[in-house]
């Protein structure tokens, strides 16, 4: 399998109702998947946690078949290139591509992104596009947001961020625009336990289901990580979203693109299981209801298009506790930081080892 090559659906996604009813079934096992016992979680024979697929039963490999995999080379060039062309220090290996035979165009690509990349990902995120008010985020339609100063351009440095903030200094409180409904929010309580997404790019406006077009260009060293890596990707939009350990996305479907160019979802942080569905309440045969339930870590990158593209699907939870120990103390750790930054990041010590963030890049427009 070669993931340079769009599987396409020629069945337009303007031929999807945006507002449509997820199936009963989806739903039942995304509430399933929430209230389990973490215990009884880690011993689900139905989750598949893919970098352990040596430990998988006959059955659950033919489940989950080896699809070729992205080289090393194309890794490790597509990742210095991200970094403005600074040499990666951890050694890159290939990256194994799954396919899974129920669900035609789902793919995962495990560890796909090296720990220092994640670290750079997460930062770029994280400090600079947080801090751009040209990049939507749920609070702005709530809150006055009192953004830092815009950055300068120097490659690797965040000199733009609410991490170098006091967590709770009275000048970088969030004013509501209906004070009379809503309190202010002072920045710890903004960043860790109100902040739920940003869009990058092309602005999705979640009430209306739909893009704003043009309307922010995309990151250009995200777009040269990702189509260094899926060269039939040309990103025009990024929904990034920032989950905290009791947090989920219901079930939906991604079909508001007036494109059927594949898409490519990125995890870093703490893991998360991602289910998706095919088939109806009450269907038979190739319509019969059928669920899928993966277990994503950080670095993975799960890549849909075809039939896949269009599916149901959902992260039903985030597992505390699991953060890799490269990102576990972030902003601690952030590249370029100069002295005070670094000083300024102690504070925020451990952000990132309650979170998990998800970006979905896709194509919008054809």
């Amino acid at each position: 399998m070669d993931l340079s090559t769009d599987t396409i659906d020629r069945r337009s996604s303007v031929h999807h109702d945006t507002h449509a009813t997820p199936p009963h079934f989806i739903q039942k096992e995304h509430w399933r998947y929430q209230s389990m016992r973490k215990a009884d979680l880690e011993n689900d024979p139905n989750v598949y946690d893919l970098s352990r697929r040596e430990d998988f039963t006959e059955v659950q490999k033919a489940v989950w078949r080896p699809a070729g995999s992205i080289s090393s080379t194309r890794i490790q060039a597509a990742c210095e290139a991200y970094a403005g062309g600074q040499a990666l220090e951890t050694r890159v290996e290939d990256a194994q591509i799954y396919e899974n035979r129920d669900f035609p165009g789902l793919s995962v690509v495990c560890g796909l992104l090296p720990p220092e990349t994640q670290v750079l990902f997460t930062s770029c995120l994280m400090h600079r596009d947080l801090a751009d008010p040209s990049h939507k985020i749920n609070l702005q339609a709530d809150y006055q947001i009192p953004y830092p100063e815009k950055p300068t351009s120097q490659p690797l440095h965040f000199d733009s961020s609410f991490f170098t903030r006091e967590r709770s200094a009275p000048e970088d409180t969030l004013v509501p625009h209906s004070p009379d409904k809503m309190k202010p929010l002072n920045n710890e309580q903004a960043l860790y336990t109100k902040l739920r997404w940003l869009t990058l790019g092309e602005q999705y406006d979640w009430p209306t289901r739909s893009y704003a077009k043009h309307a922010t260009p995309f990151p250009a060293d995200l777009s040269t990580l990702v189509t260094g890596l899926f060269p039939h990707i040309r990103p025009e939009s990024g929904v990034v979203l920032i989950y905290s350990a009791k947090d989920f996305m219901p079930v939906h479907r991604d079909v508001s693109e007036q494109c059927q160019r594949a898409l490519a979802s990125f995890s870093v942080g703490c893991d998360g299981i991602f289910i998706m569905a095919r088939g109806d309440d009450d269907g038979q045969g190739e319509n019969a209801p059928r669920t899928v339930a993966i277990r994503v870590k950080s670095g993975d990158c799960v890549h849909l298009t075809g039939e896949a593209r269009w599916a149901w699907h959902a992260m039903a939870r985030t597992i505390p506790s699991t953060c890799p120990p490269h990102l576990a103390s972030w902003p601690v750790g952030t590249p370029g930081a100069t002295p005070s930054e670094k000083k300024a990041y102690k504070k925020w010590t451990g952000y990132m080892g309650t979170k998990r963030i998800n970006v979905s890049c896709r194509q919008v427009w054809d």
